[in-house]
């Protein structure tokens, strides 16, 4: 398995993988994100391979807070494909994470995860890697996508 940082050639490959995170689109959807995402500074997107296929990816942002002084990272999107689940692709993604937060003098991760039955896997997983569960989460949308 290969760590590495997204490039724009990775953008065909990622319509399963957005898919299998709960999140379907079309190719050309999938691709005007990312083409934004890649060109904000304080972001950055990792994907594993394994024989050159692309399983999975992980995006995170580096923000400051209101309520300490040092940066933190907030963990965006991780998706592993179902077939390489359990195989240490995801675990390797959020070491990839943890390394880049450190380099960017973060003192945090901090992600948020639904409330829904497909996500309690999810969730162990995390608690597994010593996140701490701490808060709910709101959304409300502010258009009818």
């Amino acid at each position: 398995m290969y760590i590495r940082s997204m490039t724009l050639k990775d953008i065909n490959n990622m319509d399963l993988l957005m898919k299998q995170l709960g999140y379907p689109s079309s190719n050309q959807k999938i691709q005007e994100r990312f083409n934004k995402i890649l060109n904000i500074p304080n972001y950055e997107t990792f994907v594993a391979e394994v024989n050159g296929e692309l399983v999975g990816f992980v995006g995170m942002c580096k923000q400051t807070a209101y309520e300490f002084d040092e940066p933190y990272v907030r963990l965006l999107a991780l998706v592993v494909h179902d077939d390489y689940r359990r195989n240490n692709s995801g675990q390797n993604l959020m070491l990839a994470v943890e390394d880049w937060a450190k380099k960017n003098d973060c003192i945090a991760i901090i992600l948020n995860s639904g409330n829904r039955e497909e996500r309690i896997a999810a969730h162990k997983f995390y608690k597994s890697l010593g996140y701490l569960e701490k808060s709910t989460g709101f959304s409300k949308s502010l258009t009818n996508i």
